[in-house]
């Protein structure tokens, strides 16, 4: 850093030694390599922070303009880290790392000034204005610190918890914790000390080790949306669903009849916002979200809904309990992944033994069924090996390779298969978790062990084939779409569900279904889970019950 200094404005020189130094510094930033900037801005304000000798003014205005420099950087990385959150990917991990170094860097300056603030108001009056604004970027910086650990399903440093207890009791002793104000210029919102601090224990306690990154960082806008709904109390209440000890440094926690009580301890509770969650999930069902931008135009109404799902969900009164038992073991499993993969390992019926097509639907169906997953090149097959470490009735937890898995991430399809066993069962990762060893830890749902692959049917007229096939005008013919059959509880396809590629679903399309002994018209009536790159649909036969 001090070459990089040297080299542009002198080694006498040092221009965090003033309030206009900042700017010197901050016009010379590279404008074509944010993750390097940010790591820039991240170093000056540990620098400014650690030097004691300035003056208390000087220290807290460079730290609030290096911070401000440094947010559209952190905003960059963040929207190409989840473009692609890998967990053990190289450059993925490279983003990662620059902003939560940033987050640090930030909360800890923050914090040297408002030390520095409070000393200060011993000789004089403190500055009524300076304390809120310092105190709420502080909470935020470590707000949105907590947000990208678990976006890599770690564990956030007790360090962080009794850093934002500290500044918050801090908060309520000057009586300024719920003062309104808008953390920077430029925002529409306003926000507090109680708000910032309410996020972060909220987005905590949201299970957000089921959901995808992208997920996450909806949820956290949502919680920041909503957190004026939300009640924070110094006793316990009968809506009260959570608490927090504020001379603790450990992480908020569902209330439990015996936990005692304390001067220390917070209660909050996130009821009140459920009957909008409701209202907005309403909307959707109506079709009429399509312009709903109150949580971010990047997202679609798609993944709004789904994040929304998620949090009526754990934020109702009755949390969802883990149902069966888990037993350790310690086994190896082959692993597959991606829809098109998993799909032609599945018992299937081959195109040629459908009967009742013609020779071009099985000539088209043949051309199909070759479909090489994206990014593989020589439709060469190789399962991946992973360690299962615990087993339950329709679960399996398992620790992924450190070499590989980049694809992996919540909402993941995969096929499992125990080695030497001749059979594919359909799973669904619904969590992670990375040790303080950086090792991930993958929980899966198994959805299905008797799945079948299978061909979806439909009529088309030739402006709306997605094949690729070209008609002659008011002409019809036949598009095929690749489907996965997933049996009911009881092992039967009475009830079964089916799993299609992404953009499959069409409620208003009547598909069939090719089976062995003749063809069968289904109705799509729900989606119920979006993934990366299949859809789970619920469905009805058309006709008489499918008996297997």
């Amino acid at each position: 850093m001090f070459s990089w200094l040297d080299k542009h404005i002198g080694k006498s020189s040092n221009p965090l030694s003033s309030k206009e130094g900042g700017g010197e510094l901050l016009a010379g930033l590279p404008d074509d390599d944010p993750a390097q900037a940010l790591a820039q801005v991240a170093s000056w304000l540990t620098e400014v922070s650690d030097n004691a000798e300035l003056d208390r003014e000087v220290q807290a205005a460079l730290v609030q303009q290096l911070d401000e420099a440094g947010q559209p950087l952190h905003k960059a990385l963040l929207h190409a880290y989840l473009s692609a959150p890998h967990l053990q990917d190289v450059q993925s991990t490279h983003l990662w790392e620059k902003m939560v170094h940033f987050t640090e860097a930030q909360s800890r300056a923050y914090e040297t000034c408002l030390d520095a603030c409070r000393a200060k108001a011993q000789e004089a009056e403190a500055d009524e204005e300076l304390l809120p604004l310092l105190t709420v970027r502080m909470l935020r910086a470590d707000t949105e610190h907590i947000k990208l650990m678990l976006m890599r399903y770690m564990d956030v440093e007790l360090e962080v918890w009794r850093r934002m207890y500290r500044c918050y009791r801090e908060a309520e002793h000057e009586r300024f914790a719920r003062t309104t104000l808008f953390a920077y210029s430029g925002y529409a919102s306003h926000t507090s000390a109680q708000h910032e601090l309410l996020r972060a224990l909220v987005l905590y306690v949201s299970s957000p080790n089921n959901l995808a990154p992208d997920l996450i960082e909806l949820s956290f806008r949502i919680a920041g949306r909503m957190a004026s709904l939300f009640d924070f109390t110094l006793t316990q209440e009968a809506s009260s669903e959570y608490c927090v000890d504020l001379a603790q440094p450990l992480p908020p926690r569902i209330l439990e009849p015996d936990v005692p009580h304390s001067d220390s301890m917070r209660y909050f509770s996130v009821l009140r916002a459920l009957p909008q969650i409701t209202a907005i999930i309403r909307q959707h069902d109506l079709g009429s979200l399509s312009e709903e931008r109150r949580f971010g135009g990047e997202f679609t109404p798609k993944g709004k809904v789904t994040a929304l799902k998620h949090l009526l969900v754990y934020w109702n009164k009755y949390h969802p309990r883990r149902n069966h038992e888990r037993h350790g073991i310690s086994a190896n499993i082959e692993v597959a992944h991606s829809f098109r993969v998993i799909s032609k390992l599945l018992p299937h019926l081959e195109p040629r033994n459908i009967p009742g097509l013609s020779e071009r639907d099985k000539a088209t169906l043949a051309a199909r069924a070759q479909l090489r997953p994206p990014g593989q090149q020589d439709g060469g097959f190789h399962p991946e090996t992973w360690t299962v470490l615990d087993v339950s009735l329709n679960g399996l937890g398992a620790l992924l390779p450190q070499n590989g898995s980049a694809w992996v991430r919540v909402g993941s399809l995969c096929g499992l298969k125990a080695q030497n066993a001749p059979t594919w069962w359909l799973g669904i990762v619904r969590r992670l978790k990375t040790d303080p060893q950086g090792l991930v830890h993958a929980g899966i749902e198994t959805i299905g062990k008797k799945s079948l692959a299978v061909w979806l049917r439909i009529l088309v007229s030739g402006d709306e084939s997605a094949s690729g096939t070209t008609l002659s005008s008011g002409s019809f013919m036949y598009d095929y779409f690749p489907a996965i059959l997933l049996p009911d509880e009881h092992d039967t396809f009475e009830n079964a569900t089916l799993i299609m590629e992404s953009g499959g679903f069409a409620r208003s399309k009547a598909y069939e279904i090719l089976l062995e002994e003749k063809t069968r018209e289904i109705e799509l009536t729900h989606l119920q889970v979006e993934g990366e790159d299949y859809e789970l649909v619920q469905f009805h036969w058309e006709v008489s019950s499918y008996e297997r």
